[in-house]
């Protein structure tokens, strides 16, 4: 092979060259003149045969089966005046065939092919994904996925990271998801696929790595959603004697050198603003609040203190959304399972009720303030209400913990109605809003009810200082030097400085989370490599599978990974998980409950 394809340009004219790659339908235009495009990665070539003396290379094209794999010698002309193709890199020549050698033919009964049109359901394509994976788009994602990881690698090591490798037969540590648990030969002994590399990092600072990281295989047996896979990779990185700003420092600069490498975009220190945990959550009802629109909340409160009492109501005032249809935003209170919601009310604001709109809300209505002293008028000014807009008002506990806010999944659904109706339009000029999340609570209440608090990201995380007094007391007051990252309202990222006293990472573990003993035994390596001097440190997770869809501007991160997993977990290419033998279950001591014929 001289070329690729796509790399054949007018320049090459009268060259004689040699192409390999996949060939499509053959196009008959007359008794002498065949098309027969040809492609491999970089892009397609159009082959053509002109040459009414040779029968039997005109019968080899003809014979060609769609995606054939062939071999081409022929030379490079420049196509005739308007017929040039500009949506191919290529598109401005033809190579005219003078030898063609099928190296491997094709099945005419193919599935599918990679460039038709009209492409079956995700499930087949997903069954012959090394068919799927010939499409531009795929070749595309995965060759910007190298890229990506080799800018990462490059830029840390140049950074004085070490890229250090972590088991991937761990043990069961109970650290929140549920994990895969291998079986052994040894009778009631287990290895357990590890969630993160998480423990080994710290170990790792102990033993005096200063600076780690790894693109790391992770494995969480969960609920699949569009943005989750049971394997998946992350970008891992622990330092010791450091301060959050030496991190987010870090993470930023590798970001900046992916945006350039991979997209040819500019990132400064300006495009990284930070936001506490409580402002995200009061001001965008979100811990990972997308920034690319407006549309805050704001707590109205203290316009209505008779009725608010000890909780906050929230008010979120939506521009010309009165455009919005009665129909549209039942069917949100129904998707948001707000039907029933007493303490949520919507109110599209118009000439009859602009000065009245609090009485159409249950959380106002009563209230003696907000009617008797004016704060109606006042907070129509304060929230630029007018004539045509939509006012949404919903009241709830002034404590806030999780992930969002009733307000803040009002938020994005009616961003996203008003986005179809052309009503709001997102910024085009900075695709990319990223976002520092910080200081979160460092636990929540556990809503399974078996204990009283739980980590609110792992229980590895270092209170603030001045905090620290509050571990004993008052729980749910303490700050977690936790960060996120965020890129148009999805997390790509998330660190904390750890705990690197044993003394705090027992009691932690024991008296806050009231671990059993068996279970906080667990983390004896741990407590013993935070005994043996370990210094201060902390690190981050970016999540590479979801850092690559949003780069490649995928909806779903099985389009950035070369075989994925279907919803349920099951891989289409190889069929599994499967059954095993009963002589394999027997050698590793297992026997199968029974179970439920799913058809049944």
């Amino acid at each position: 092979r001289t070329h690729y394809c796509g790399e054949l340009r007018a320049s090459n004219e009268g060259e004689k060259v040699v192409l390999c790659g996949w060939a499509q339908s053959s196009r008959d235009m007359s008794q002498d003149l065949i098309f027969l495009p040809l492609r491999d990665h970089s892009g397609v070539t159009q082959l053509v045969y002109r040459n009414s003396n040779d029968e039997h290379l005109k019968s080899q094209i003809q014979s060609l089966s769609a995606e054939s794999v062939v071999c081409v010698e022929g030379v490079v002309k420049k196509r005739p005046e308007g017929m040039a193709n500009k949506t191919q890199a290529a598109g401005d020549i033809e190579v005219e065939i003078t030898k063609i050698y099928c190296l491997n033919p094709a099945t005419p009964s193919l599935p599918f092919w990679p460039n038709q049109a009209q492409l079956p359901n995700e499930e087949v394509r997903l069954r012959y994904r090394y068919l799927d994976l010939r499409r531009q788009e795929l070749q595309h994602n995965i060759r910007l996925r190298s890229l990506t990881a080799n800018t990462v690698r490059n830029y840390l090591t140049e950074n004085g990271f070490t890229e250090i490798e972590t088991p991937t037969l761990f043990k069961s540590t109970p650290e929140g998801a549920r994990e895969f648990i291998v079986p052994t030969r040894k009778r009631g002994a287990f290895y357990a696929l590890p969630q993160s590399p998480q423990q080994h990092k710290q170990m790792l600072m102990a033993a005096g790595f200063d600076r780690y990281f790894q693109i790391a295989r992770c494995f969480r047996d969960e609920d699949l959603r569009a943005d989750r896979q049971p394997e998946f990779t992350q970008i891992d990185l622990e330092m010791s004697f450091i301060k959050i700003k030496d991190i987010q420092q870090i993470i930023e600069g590798m970001v900046t050198s992916i945006w350039d490498k991979a997209l040819g975009k500019k990132l400064t220190k300006e495009h990284f603003p930070h936001m506490t945990y409580n402002e995200a959550m009061s001001k965008y009802g979100s811990d990972k609040p997308d920034i690319r629109f407006d549309m805050k909340i704001n707590e109205i409160g203290c316009y209505a203190k008779d009725v608010a009492g000890d909780d906050s109501i929230d008010c979120m005032v939506v521009k010309k959304g009165s455009a919005l249809t009665g129909g549209e935003l039942k069917a949100m209170q129904k998707v948001l399972d707000l039907t029933d919601d007493k303490n949520f009310a919507f109110v599209k604001i118009n000439e009859n009720n602009i000065h009245s709109w609090s009485t159409k809300c249950n959380s106002l209505r009563h209230s003696q303030h907000i009617s008797q002293s004016h704060q109606l008028e006042q907070l129509n000014q304060s929230l630029d209400i007018e004539q045509g807009d939509l006012v949404l008002v919903h009241k709830r506990p002034s404590y806030l913990y999780g992930g969002n806010t009733t307000m803040g999944r009002v938020r994005l659904h009616v961003s996203d109605l008003m986005q179809k109706k052309g009503l709001l339009t997102l910024d085009q000029n900075e695709k990319h809003k990223f976002l520092w999340v910080e200081s979160f609570p460092l636990f929540t209440p556990d809503e399974q009810g078996i204990r009283t608090w739980q980590a609110t990201h792992h229980p590895f995380t270092a209170p603030y200082d001045e905090d620290i007094p509050l571990l004993a007391t008052e729980p749910e007051k303490v700050r977690g030097q936790h960060y996120d990252l965020v890129l148009n309202g999805m997390e790509i990222g998330g660190g904390s400085i750890r705990i690197h006293s044993p003394v705090m990472q027992t009691f932690i573990l024991e008296k806050v989370l009231q671990l059993e003993k068996y279970e906080y035994k667990r983390f004896d390596h741990l407590i013993d490599a935070l005994g043996g001097g370990c210094p201060p440190h902390g690190g981050i997770a970016l999540g590479f599978d979801r850092l690559m869809a949003i780069l490649c501007e995928s909806t779903s991160i099985r389009d950035v990974i070369a075989f994925p997993k279907a919803a349920g977990g099951k891989d289409f290419v190889v069929n599994s998980p499967s059954e095993v033998t009963t002589a394999q279950l027997n050698e590793y001591g297992l026997q199968l409950a029974n179970v439920v014929d799913e058809k049944k």
